[in-house]
């Protein structure tokens, strides 16, 4: 007997076939009730606690946001200034 007989590669074909088919689609009443579940699950698990340490890091970011431009700002005026009144 083969390796490859014509009965193994017809029955692994039959999987990929079936492997590969689009999901069945639920009745209507199923797919409501699987909705509704879903969206109850995502209301309790939405549940956001910021920390000390969340606050921190997100003033961190402000701030490396803000000072390079800040600073830049601060140089202009200074050359400005500087070219002025000398």
């Amino acid at each position: 007997m083969p390796i490859f007989s014509k009965r193994i590669v017809e029955e692994e074909l039959e999987r990929i076939r079936v492997a590969n088919l689009p999901p069945e689609k639920p009745e209507a009443e199923e797919v409501e009730e699987t909705e509704e579940l879903e969206v109850t699950e995502t209301i309790q698990t939405d549940e956001v606690k910021i920390t000390a340490k969340d606050v921190l890091a997100m003033i961190i970011a402000a701030f490396s946001i803000i000072i390079p431009y800040a600073l830049i700002f601060l140089g202009l005026t200074a050359l400005i200034v500087y070219l002025f009144f000398r």
